[in-house]
């Protein structure tokens, strides 16, 4: 898999987020006015409800929109502080500092865990099982697109479950700055979709069960796992060697 190909992989949500914020340009809302609601979106978009929800937890989390429970989405009236004003993560990634990344990613990820299983709404866990569950489909069947937004959605739903708009930004970020390095990881070793939705499954259960510190340990341990087959298959690749079979 060539470079070129990973580097300019996009979630399909963040395409569907951006025609989201064209939609309300092109309309002229302002505000505090509503949105259609997710199936129109959807049916407008050409695309499943699914993929909506995804792409307006991603604007909700830059602030450009809100959602009220029972009543639809909004688009963001500024009375809540704008994550991305503060923290600039826009910057390019050199592979040579993937790894550094990674080590910021797993203190991001530790703490939005822990906040997580102490925040947690009965939605959000539901949300969260939804993820999980298209992530095991998707590492049982090959599927790499299917694994791939399950996963992202998974890890970007923690982080909103956090209910800290700066932490739900910088996880976004991230994830879209380490892009590349999570289609190596998982295109080349066989057996870690699996074991990656496996840690999802442990990762979730803590945060169910209320343990704070047990979460946070599973997603340290998770993220640590990803490090360490990402400088597996950088080695393969540089000596040349096939993957195992």
């Amino acid at each position: 898999m060539s470079r070129s190909t990973t580097s300019t992989y996009r979630p399909g949500y963040e395409t569907i987020a951006e025609k989201i914020v064209d939609f309300i340009h092109t309309s002229g809302l302002r505000p505090g006015d509503r949105l259609p609601t997710e199936q129109n979106l959807g049916e407008q978009l050409g695309v499943s409800r699914a993929m909506v929800r995804e792409a307006v937890k991603l604007l909700t989390a830059r602030g450009l929109v809100r959602t009220r429970r029972g009543s639809g989405i909004y688009v963001a009236n500024g009375e809540y502080p704008r994550a991305t004003a503060a923290i600039n993560l826009s910057m390019p990634v050199d592979p040579e500092h993937i790894l550094a990344l990674f080590e910021f990613r797993s203190l991001q990820e530790t703490l939005t865990a822990r906040l997580a299983a102490e925040r947690i709404t009965h939605s959000e866990v539901r949300a969260l099982e939804e993820a999980v569950e298209h992530n095991r489909l998707g590492a049982e069947t090959g599927q790499w697109e299917t694994f791939i937004e399950a996963d992202i959605a998974f890890h970007q739903g923690i982080a909103q479950a956090s209910h800290n708009p700066f932490l739900a930004e910088t996880v976004a970020t991230t994830f879209r700055l380490q892009r590349w390095a999570i289609r190596l990881v998982t295109g080349g070793a066989p057996g870690s979709l699996l074991k990656s939705a496996e840690q999802h499954t442990e990762i979730l259960d803590a945060i169910k069960s209320g343990q704070p510190e047990a979460a946070a340990q599973a997603m340290q341990s998770h993220v640590q796992t990803v490090i360490a087959e990402y400088q597996a298959e950088v080695r393969r690749l540089l000596t040349g060697q096939t993957s195992p079979t």
